[in-house]
C-alpha cells in the first residue's frame, strides 16, 4: 500500500434531514471565529480546535461529569470529547494503548468479569449478515470492549440475568462515564505497507462454513495466535453528564475509501455509474463505480480457499456520508477539528495524525431526552450532530439504508421481540441501548432491531 493521499471531506447535506434536524442552538454553535490554518474548511472558517496540551505529554483523562450543560453547549463541545476520549484511549500505557486494556464483554458476567483477552471474534457487520472483504480478499475483525464504569453497573443490578433484566426500570440509565468501543481491525498482509497505520498482534478466530455460510461458528471456533492487524475504524460510545444516550462518534484510518462527490452545497452529485475516484485505497480499487461500491454479500460470500481463509467476493467500499451529514455548523466543527488535531499530532510524528473524526450524533435535549420505546424512525427530532453517521469499515453496508444508516437506528431503546420461544419479549427500555446486554438477553447470535 503506498503512502495514503490526504482525505478529501465532501460536504454531505441531506436536506429533509437538514430542515428536520438541525440544533435549535445553531446561532450559539462554535464556529463563528477565525483561526490560523482554517483553510476556509468547508466555505467557512471557525475556532474547534483542540487544546495543545493534549499533544504535550500524557493526554489529559476526559471529564464526562463536568460536560457543558444548557446553553454553555456548543456543537464544538461533542466533538472535542470525541477527540479527547480518541487520543486518551490510544495512549499506550504499559506497553499497550489504553483500550487494548479494557473489558471484554463477557466481562458482565459474573464468573468473567475481569477478562481483558482480546481476541477478535467478530465478522458480521450489524444489520446485514455480510462481511467485510478486504482487497486481499480477508475478512475485517472486528472486538468490542466496555471500561469499568459500564461493567460495575451492569454487574451491580446483575442485568447478565434476563429475569432480572426483563424486569428491570425502564427508565434506568447508564451512569456517567459508561463507555463501549468496537474497533476494526484488516489483517496485514507479507509485504504490505502498513507505516501508515497502527499495528499490533492479536489472536483471531477463523471461518468456516456454517449452515451453508463461511462464519465464525458460536460452539468452538478455532483459533490463529499472533496475527499481524492494523487498526481501520473505532467507535466510541460514551456517557456525559445530561447525555445518558450515549455520544457515538467513530473515528476511520485515513486511506480507507473515498468519499462520494458532492457539490459545493453538499449535495450528492456522485452518477451511480461513475468512479468514486481514480486512486486505490486500501479498501477501494480505482475507477470502480459507485453502483459496485457498499455492496452487501450476504447472499453470495463464498471461500476460495478456507485453508488460507481467502473469500470472494471483495468488498469495493466508498463512504456515502461525510462527516456523517448534518448541519453545515456540524460538518464544519469535524472538518476544522481534524485538521487542527491532525497538525498537532503531526508535529509529535504521532501515527494518530493518519485518522479523522467522521463524526458524532447525539441528543439536542431540548427537543427530547432518551425515554423507553423510543426509536429514532419513529421521532427523530430529538437526534443532532451527524445525522447519517456510519462508519465505512464497520456499518459498510447499512450506509445506503435510510432506516439503518445512524448509530440510533440500531441502539434505541425499542423493545425487543427477537427473543426465543422460551424467553419473554424484552420490553422497551433506556438501557436497551445495549447491544451486549441485547445479545446476552436472548442467549447469543444477531441482535435485530425494530426499525
Amino acid at each position: 500500500m503506498k503512502n495514503i493521499v490526504n482525505q478529501c471531506f465532501f460536504l454531505l447535506l441531506v436536506t429533509c434531514l437538514v430542515a428536520c434536524n438541525s440544533s435549535p442552538k445553531e446561532k450559539t454553535e462554535t464556529l463563528a471565529v477565525a483561526a490560523s490554518n482554517s483553510g476556509g474548511i468547508n466555505g467557512v472558517d471557525g475556532n474547534c480546535v483542540a487544546p495543545p496540551e493534549w499533544f504535550n505529554g500524557t493526554v489529559p483523562t476526559p471529564q464526562p461529569q463536568n460536560f457543558p450543560q444548557g446553553d454553555d453547549v456548543t456543537n464544538c463541545d461533542f466533538h472535542l470529547i470525541s477527540w479527547q476520549y480518541f487520543l486518551w484511549l490510544t495512549e499506550e500505557v504499559n506497553g499497550k494503548l489504553r483500550f487494548e486494556n479494557l473489558y471484554t464483554s463477557n466481562a458482565i458476567h459474573p464468573e468473567t468479569k475481569d477478562d481483558t483477552y482480546q481476541v477478535l471474534d467478530i465478522v458480521e457487520q450489524a444489520l446485514s449478515k455480510g462481511i467485510l472483504i478486504d482487497q486481499h480478499g480477508r475478512a475485517v475483525y472486528s472486538n468490542i470492549m466496555i471500561n469499568d464504569i459500564y461493567r460495575d453497573w451492569v454487574l451491580e443490578n446483575k442485568l447478565y440475568d434476563p429475569e432480572v433484566f426483563v424486569d428491570f426500570d425502564a427508565t434506568a440509565d447508564f451512569p456517567v462515564g459508561s463507555m463501549s468501543l468496537k474497533a476494526n481491525w484488516k489483517l496485514v498482509q507479507p509485504g504490505e505497507d502498513v507505516s501508515n497505520l497502527y499495528t499490533t498482534k492479536a489472536d483471531i478466530q477463523l471461518l468456516t462454513m456454517v449452515d451453508g455460510e463461511p462464519r465464525i461458528p458460536e460452539d468452538n471456533p478455532q483459533i490463529q495466535k499472533d496475527v499481524e492487524v492494523a487498526l481501520i475504524g473505532l467507535h466510541i460510545a460514551v456517557v456525559v453528564e445530561g447525555h445518558p444516550e450515549f455520544i457515538w462518534a467513530t473515528f476511520e484510518f485515513d486511506g480507507n475509501a473515498p468519499n462520494f462527490k458532492e457539490d459545493a452545497s453538499g449535495v450528492v452529485v456522485q452518477g451511480m455509474n461513475d468512479p468514486v475516484s481514480d486512486k486505490n485505497w486500501l479498501l477501494y480499487t480505482a475507477n470502480t463505480t459507485a453502483r459496485k461500491t457498499n455492496a452487501n454479500n450476504a447472499e453470495i460470500l463464498e471461500f476460495v480457499d478456507e485453508s488460507k481463509q481467502t473469500l470472494t467476493p471483495v468488498t469495493q467500499v466508498a463512504r456515502q456520508y461525510a462527516q456523517g451529514g448534518g448541519s453545515s455548523t456540524n460538518r464544519g466543527n469535524i472538518d476544522h477539528l481534524n485538521a487542527n488535531a491532525k497538525d498537532q499530532l503531526k508535529k509529535e510524528g504521532s501515527i494518530w495524525e493518519n485518522y479523522f473524526e467522521v463524526g458524532a450524533v447525539w441528543f439536542n435535549t431540548e427537543k427530547g431526552v432518551l425515554k423507553p420505546d423510543w426509536n429514532p424512525n419513529v421521532d427523530s427530532t430529538m437526534v443532532t450532530g451527524s445525522l447519517t453517521l456510519s462508519n465505512a469499515t464497520i456499518e459498510t453496508f447499512t450506509q445506503k439504508v435510510r432506516s439503518q444508516n445512524s448509530c440510533f437506528s440500531c441502539h434505541n431503546t425499542f423493545p425487543v421481540t427477537n427473543v426465543p420461544l422460551s424467553t419473554k419479549v424484552l420490553p422497551g427500555k433506556n438501557a436497551n441501548t445495549s447491544h451486549i446486554l441485547l445479545k446476552n438477553y436472548q442467549g447469543g447470535g444477531e441482535v435485530k432491531r425494530s426499525n
